[in-house]
């Protein structure tokens, strides 16, 4: 593990041991101004800068430089701010909701950072994500768009439910004047054959408040599922996730495990799932019932857990396309049968970039499946031709 990556892993422990303040302190005492801001923008790169500052804060202020001090607090008073802003944007929003009796479930964001950090302005996030029900995504859709938000797809000329919703899981709204950005899911995953129904968002939910304002989110044990098969979907790209993992477990300590694991098996993702929370433990000694950690020790996922740990001792995530991470996610997976059906829904399923091809009613929807392996393969073709373009050029 490099020196910085050592310093933002140790900064962003709950509750860093006299070691690691030791070793914080010896760290940054030997770092030049140009190399506290490299730290800062990694920091940031892993959503994690305001547990710096406060680890910071707290332990090492007094031998910082001014100037290293001043850079570290403008950025975190910028997540602040920015944070706040989402906070009461997310506040507005389920009250517009719930004047058109509309039921939306808030996760991740505010509301996670709430839950697992107990202060909003602890975690970094940029955007806000809501689950909506497909029935009710149009209504709500044209709230925001009469509040300032832009869709990010052309949803007006999707008239056929199919190529609404069949073809990406969310669609994101954004408000450039204020900065601010809204994904509405109607499901969780796409192309990973993670059925939404299997998590039972609209079945059991929490609440949570927020200044004074009180949300309904996903259930503890849902929405730790949830964060981890999110972050094994993306390779664990982001030090933040796994600190979210740790966070979370620790704030609630009366987790229904063995509801989270059968959820688990049932998707066919217990080594998904199983993944974050060794990583948790590998990083921030999570606390975690036994039988927990005999199953992720048992899981084979030693060299999985060396990929991402690869990815931070070079001090940034693994660069990878989508078919290399695909591959994988794909050996994440439980069970040969789980393994087939994602490569099939992958393969074959139609997705945006059919989409962006030609729109099509509902009736010709079945035209997608024909398309999608065509584009398939010329998409693969064209990327492979213009790297050798590039790599040609420079060779001359």
């Amino acid at each position: 593990m490099t020196p910085d990556t050592q310093l933002i892993i140790n900064c962003s422990k709950t509750n860093p041991t006299a070691s690691d303040i030791e070793q914080i302190r010896s760290n940054i005492s030997q770092l030049n101004i140009q190399q506290y801001s490299e730290i800062f923008a990694l920091t940031s790169k892993h959503a994690v800068l305001p547990l710096l500052h406060r680890t910071l804060e707290i332990h090492a202020y007094d031998i910082m430089p001014s100037e290293a001090i001043t850079e570290l607090k403008q950025q975190n008073m910028m997540i602040v701010q920015q944070n706040m802003l989402m906070s009461a944007e997310l506040a507005i929003l389920d009250k517009m909701a719930k004047a058109i009796h509309v039921n939306l479930i808030s996760f991740k964001g505010p509301v996670l950072a709430q839950i697992a950090y107990g202060d909003i302005t602890l975690r970094q996030y940029c955007d806000l994500d809501i689950l909506i029900q497909r029935k009710d995504f149009r209504t709500f859709a044209s709230k925001m768009l009469a509040r300032g938000y832009e869709p990010f797809y052309p949803i007006e000329t999707f008239t056929g439910d199919r190529v609404m919703f069949d073809m990406n899981n969310d669609c994101p709204f954004y408000d450039n004047h204020r900065q601010l950005a809204v994904e509405l899911h109607w499901d969780f995953f796409r192309k990973l054959a993670l059925p939404t129904e299997y998590f039972l968002p609209w079945d059991e939910q929490e609440t949570v408040t927020i200044y004074h304002h009180t949300f309904k989110t996903l259930s503890h044990e849902t929405h730790l599922l949830y964060q981890s098969l999110h972050g094994s979907k993306h390779v664990w790209e982001r030090l933040g996730w796994i600190v979210d993992i740790d966070r979370f477990i620790r704030a609630i300590p009366d987790l229904n495990w063995d509801k989270i694991v059968t959820m688990a098996k049932d998707l066919g993702a217990l080594k998904m799932f199983l993944l974050g929370i060794g990583l948790a433990d590998r990083y921030f000694q999570t606390p975690l019932p036994e039988n927990i950690r005999q199953k992720y020790e048992r899981s084979g996922l030693t060299p999985f857990i060396d990929y991402v740990e690869s990815g931070l001792i070079r001090g940034s995530p693994v660069p990878e396309n989508n078919l290399a991470k695909f591959s994988r996610i794909i050996n994440l997976r439980d069970t040969f049968y789980h393994k087939t059906l994602m490569l099939l829904e992958f393969t074959f399923r139609p997705g945006i970039n059919e989409r962006y091809t030609i729109i099509l009613p509902d009736k010709f929807f079945w035209f997608y499946w024909l398309l999608r392996p065509f584009g398939m393969v010329w998409r693969f073709l064209s990327s492979h031709i213009k790297l050798g373009v590039t790599l040609q050029k420079g060779s001359e």
